[in-house]
């Protein structure tokens, strides 16, 4: 799986993405409500720019990941500190901040687990660490996604051998995004769900549609594909 220790331009990336600004983001912050006062924990943080978002709404936010390159760069955006957000190396099993949270996030990130047994520990840090009626919000790849030759302008999608998945990010143009392709793993439901009730977890799912400033912004056309074939999906864990 990919290393993003190797990829400092990520997050500047992802920081403008259509994707990330018209649809994953937002239908994060529309499924947690209110968040003034409430302490948000992100998993798999990387260089993201929603803990951003989510401070701005009022929100308290932790940041965790891995990978110290991210967490650096995270820590060196020019409105962390004003904004209060907590930055720590770690993973889902070393993260030790025993606080609890309200609510966690992750966006695309349980995809980068290897197996089964670590995409269950993102659901184990989670629930740890959740108030009760707590829930954990992710973004994933959806599991019943199968246009893997569609044009969807911004990404090409490869279904690799078993479970693998090559995401390129291109530009309009056809140019590369970021020069090396990302490779992730299309989980299926029930081993999601297998993942999630290991850890004490039920889990629901929801599909997303871009919000309507974005899609005045890219026109109708750029966000059809997705619409229609819905590579992304919403993932909501909460504790049984």
């Amino acid at each position: 799986m990919t290393d993003f220790g190797n990829i400092p331009e990520y997050g500047p990336y992802v920081a403008t993405d259509e994707y990330r600004s018209g649809l994953h983001y937002p239908a994060v912050i529309r499924e947690l409500g209110e968040l003034r006062g409430k302490r948000i924990l992100d998993i798999g943080t990387g260089n993201s720019y929603l803990p951003h978002l989510l401070a701005k709404k009022g929100a308290v936010v932790v940041g965790y990941d891995k990978s110290p390159t991210q967490i650096e760069l995270a820590r060196a955006h020019e409105n962390a500190r004003s904004l209060g957000i907590e930055y720590v190396v770690a993973t889902p099993q070393t993260f030790s901040d025993r606080r609890q949270f309200d609510s966690a996030t992750s966006v695309m990130v349980l995809p980068y687990a290897e197996n089964v047994a670590e995409l269950g520990t993102f659901f184990q840090s989670a629930n740890q660490r959740l108030a009760a009626g707590g829930k954990f919000v992710s973004v994933t790849l959806n599991p019943r996604f199968t246009k893997f030759q569609t044009n969807f302008f911004i990404r090409r999608m490869t279904k690799l051998e078993g479970n693998s998945v090559k995401m390129e990010f291109i530009t309009r143009t056809g140019e590369p995004g970021l020069r090396e392709p990302l490779f992730k793993r299309q989980y299926m439901e029930a081993e999601y769900e297998q993942a999630a009730a290991v850890a004490g977890m039920n889990v629901a799912w929801k599909s997303m549609t871009a919000t309507p400033q974005a899609v005045a912004k890219e026109g109708e056309e750029f966000w059809r594909p997705i619409h229609e074939t819905q590579p992304y999906i919403l993932l909501i864990a909460q504790g049984r």
